[in-house]
């Protein structure tokens, strides 16, 4: 697909790229801290370009969390970070290009999957030198995406899960986050019950059992909303 179609396909989805998460939002569903997502996205060489003033879109929160894979679970370098999105952002004329393309590590560099041909990446933290796919990342398999590539679902490394020291692969999917699904908030995938209203009734002093049967949900569903937003603690 030439860019300027990637581009207005981006463009087409608009409620992916509406403003609805604050910065410490994006930070609990990824698992960093609300300082790192600021300086991520509101230096002026932002690695992520805000939706707008306002706030970040489901298309930034998908970039911060390929970029908190690159950084956190690879260890790639800052400075090749920053060379690989300038490279995609100007020459594959990408307005997010860490949501956009798909990109894949050898621990080393950076590399973006060539349109032309599925196994060739593109070294894009090298400018542009070609090499052979080697890897796909688990972190990054938890982005759902559609057949053109588009990010529409993301389930969420977040705090809670991270600190338990689970592998990226053997996380549970038991969270996600849909722009078309409640305005964006953190869903059970079960039957897309709002995590904040299950953990709205535990506050409250409901059992887990009881908030299970009322919504129709496993109760490990309800347990994994409650570690969500409450820590593994809870």
């Amino acid at each position: 697909m030439a860019a300027s179609s990637l581009t207005q396909l981006y463009q087409e989805r608009e409620a992916y790229r509406l403003p609805v998460y604050s910065a410490r939002q994006v930070a609990h569903l990824t698992g960093l801290a609300a300082t790192t997502v600021q300086a991520w996205t509101r230096a002026e060489d932002a690695l992520v370009q805000p939706a707008s003033a306002e706030g970040l879109s489901f298309l930034n929160l998908v970039e911060v969390h390929v970029l908190a894979a690159i950084r956190h679970q690879h260890g790639i370098s800052l400075q090749r970070v920053r060379h690989a999105v300038q490279f995609v952002r100007q020459e594959l004329q990408s307005e997010n290009p860490l949501a956009q393309h798909q990109f894949e590590t050898d621990g080393v560099d950076l590399f973006v999957r060539a349109l032309e041909d599925e196994n060739l990446l593109i070294n894009a933290s090298r400018r542009g030198q070609m090499t052979i796919r080697q890897l796909v990342e688990a972190y990054l398999r938890r982005i759902e995406r559609a057949a053109d590539g588009f990010p529409l679902r993301l389930f969420p490394v977040y705090g809670s899960t991270a600190g338990l020291g689970i592998g990226a692969e053997t996380l549970p999917t038991l969270i996600a986050v849909d722009p078309t699904i409640a305005f964006g908030r953190p869903v059970l995938t079960e039957n897309y019950v709002p995590v904040d209203v299950v953990v709205g009734l535990y506050r409250a002093g409901d059992s887990v059992q009881h908030i299970a049967e009322e919504f129709g949900l496993t109760t490990r569903a309800v347990e994994e909303a409650i570690r969500y937003e409450l820590g593994a603690a809870a």
